[in-house]
């Protein structure tokens, strides 16, 4: 079975964030048509890639019950930045501490930051 290996490349390549379609997800992991078979593994292969996606809809069979190649969805590096923070809580807020995170994002509170991401702070204060 085919993977999403350039998916999570390419999403990398593009920052951590892009927009994709059903079709191309599809083509990659080796399926000829859409159904909720598929839509489900799409969702779960993107998840072992090491990738979120948003809208949640869109690859959940029981909204898109007629699922189209050109439905679009937006992939990203679930890679602990920021970003990859602050849309895994309001994705997935049942398993993160949604307030501590944006709270601490917003503030600038750096005890809610990853040691990465502290470093890069440190960094940025040094090279000022």
């Amino acid at each position: 079975m085919a993977d999403l290996q350039e998916t999570a490349e390419a999403c990398e390549d593009e920052g951590g964030l892009m927009q994709d379609n059903l079709g191309r997800l599809r083509t990659a992991l080796g399926f000829d048509r859409l159904g909720k078979h598929v839509l489900s593994s799409i969702a779960r292969k993107l998840e072992a890639s090491g990738l979120g996606y948003f809208p949640l809809a869109v690859l959940d069979p029981r909204c898109n019950t007629e699922p189209r190649k050109e439905q679009q969805v937006w992939v990203y590096t679930r890679d602990g930045s920021e970003r990859a923070r602050v849309l895994d809580a309001v994705l997935h807020p049942h398993s993160n501490n949604v307030r501590s995170t944006l709270d601490g994002l917003v503030s600038g509170d750096y005890s809610s930051l990853t040691a990465e991401e502290k470093l890069r702070e440190v960094q940025k204060i040094i090279n000022a």
